[in-house]
């Protein structure tokens, strides 16, 4: 019997219509990121009241359609000041924890990846909240979030994910495409004090970066998943085109290395064909579906035998 094929790391977005369930600000609404989103897609003509209900229901629709059995939706915590309260002001991208598991109930193949900002007050409490309403994966946003991983003060909810099993994301490599407080907070090295509780840990997008930023975080990815073998990876938004040369990278790592490797897609950021073309085809038949179009772009890597289904013991605490 195959196993399921999952993507571990997708997103959903909230115009702002219900603030309460998510919001992008007006800054972020009005970046060219954003327009060229809404325009390559297409959304204004998914069927829905609001643009929140249209992008709900087009991730919806390409899920069932696509040929994943499960995909882990993301939502966005807020920013916080050193005091633990919230700062909306300083938030411009946010999808609340209850609206992602109102999904995972809605949607079967839909399993939730809530977030929590460690900075807030009650993030603990929060924590166990979460894994008590069935969810077993934490995003933290490091460089949205202005979350540095290696801050002590963070000691009690490492340790208390770890005691639930709950494995923590981690966002590593430059953001592009949401106001950044610190990139520095994104070097998979800053991840040490985390993994030292014990927990599964997972560095979204490997420590990649653009071919235009300053710096890039791969090497100290790689070097990381040597010390660590709590440490794993996902291939979120590395079919990009500013990110392309990442997979070819990835694939000539050594085996142990390719082996804590997950899919993960960044839905509903497109990937692009271009790169791959003499991998998959001029006009692969997955190209209607993002889903689709991503995984086979990298199931044309052969990363491992687990790359599509190794979420699945990492979420069960195998």
């Amino acid at each position: 019997m195959a196993h399921p094929t999952v993507d571990a790391h997708t997103h959903v977005f909230c115009w702002g219509e219900n603030p309460a369930e998510g919001y992008l600000s007006t800054k972020t609404r009005e970046s060219w990121l954003t327009w060229l989103l809404l325009k390559t897609t297409d959304i204004q003509n998914e069927p829905g009241d609001t643009l929140s209900a249209k992008m709900r229901h087009r991730l919806i629709r390409q899920l069932n359609d696509s040929r994943l059995d499960y995909a882990v939706v993301l939502a966005q915590d807020a920013v916080y000041r050193p005091s633990g309260s919230r700062d909306d002001a300083a938030t411009h991208f946010y999808v609340s924890n209850d609206y992602v598991l109102q999904l995972a109930r809605d949607c079967p193949k839909v399993w939730p990846g809530c977030s929590i900002n460690p900075i807030r007050r009650d993030a603990i409490a929060e924590l166990e909240r979460c894994q008590t309403a069935g969810c077993r994966l934490i995003k933290i946003h490091t460089a949205i979030q202005g979350v540095d991983p290696a801050r002590r003060e963070f000691d009690a909810f490492y340790r208390r994910a770890a005691e639930l099993d709950v494995v923590l994301m981690f966002h590593t490599g430059y953001e592009h495409s949401c106001t950044v407080i610190s990139q520095s907070f994104t070097d998979p090295g800053r991840l040490a004090r985390a993994l030292d509780h014990g927990g599964k840990i997972v560095a979204a997008h490997c420590g990649t970066c653009a071919f235009f930023d300053p710096e890039n975080y791969y090497t100290n990815f790689v070097r990381m998943m040597e010390l660590h073998d709590n440490l794993y990876g996902d291939t979120a938004i590395m079919a990009s085109i500013i990110r392309w040369r990442s997979l070819w990278r990835l694939a000539e790592e050594r085996p142990h290395v390719r082996a804590r490797i997950l899919h993960g897609s960044d839905y509903p950021f497109p990937p692009h064909r271009l790169p791959y073309v003499f991998r998959i085809g001029v006009f692969p038949p997955e190209r209607h579906n993002a889903f689709d179009l991503d995984l086979r772009i990298k199931e044309s890597f052969q990363f491992s035998p687990g790359y599509t289904n190794q979420i699945i013991s990492l979420l069960s605490g195998g």
